[in-house]
């Protein structure tokens, strides 16, 4: 799923082995942090009492399991918002990184392009860096899947981060997941014009969990 998307389809069309070289930096990059994102979760909800904790990674991400402890709601919600902290203190470090590795102005020029990305796909992204520099596209991977991803998870819809913190202050399971449905459509809606299809089949499917949860909710 990694190298899906971080160009892999793209990569085995060009037949170019540069392009190879950023898909396996990408696949390093998400699985450092999908591991951290998930490690945030799982050692702040074990600091806080949860209980004994370990981590599942599957292909859409990851999952922190706690178990034997209890967590009122602030420490709840600490350990949520722990992951997609997590992702983001990895940001900063790659772009720490990036000045320390590479001074300005360079430096400045290629955090500008982070900054401002919006629909290049990954390959023409790493194709900026020179060959015999691939830290750039390490640092390149990690700061991107950082950023938007945790971004992401914090868009309220359940279950990503974002829905699991609103669900610890909406009382109403039916219209948290009304909440769900409609941050989806609208993301859906965004992510048509922007032509991102691993993107639509994520939140298309996380539309259908919520409607089905809103369909079953009692109240």
């Amino acid at each position: 799923m990694m190298a899906y998307i971080g160009g892999g389809w793209y990569a085995l069309k060009s037949n170019d082995p540069t392009a190879y070289t950023g898909v396996l930096l990408f696949m390093m990059a998400g699985f450092i942090s999908v591991l951290g994102h998930e490690l945030g979760h799982a050692l702040t909800g074990w600091k806080r009492g949860g209980g004994s904790v370990w981590i599942r990674l599957w292909a859409l991400g990851g999952l922190a399991y706690h178990q034997g402890g209890r967590l009122d709601k602030r420490n709840r919600c600490a350990m949520i918002l722990a992951g997609p902290g997590a992702g983001l203190a990895l940001a900063a470090i790659s772009i720490v990184a990036l000045y320390v590795i590479f001074p300005t102005p360079e430096a400045n020029q290629r955090l500008l392009y982070y900054l401002s990305y919006t629909m290049i796909p990954h390959e023409y992204m790493v194709n900026i860096f020179p060959d015999e520099r691939p830290i750039y596209g390490f640092l390149n991977a990690m700061i991107w899947v950082n950023v938007w991803w945790s971004l992401l998870n914090l868009i309220p819809v359940f279950p990503l981060d974002g829905g699991q913190f609103m669900d610890q202050f909406v009382k109403s399971r039916k219209l948290m997941h009304k909440i769900s449905l409609s941050a989806c459509l609208v993301v859906m809606i965004l992510m048509m014009g922007m032509q991102m299809t691993m993107g639509l089949f994520l939140f298309g499917y996380l539309a259908y969990q919520n409607y089905v949860g809103y369909r079953d909710a009692a109240y």
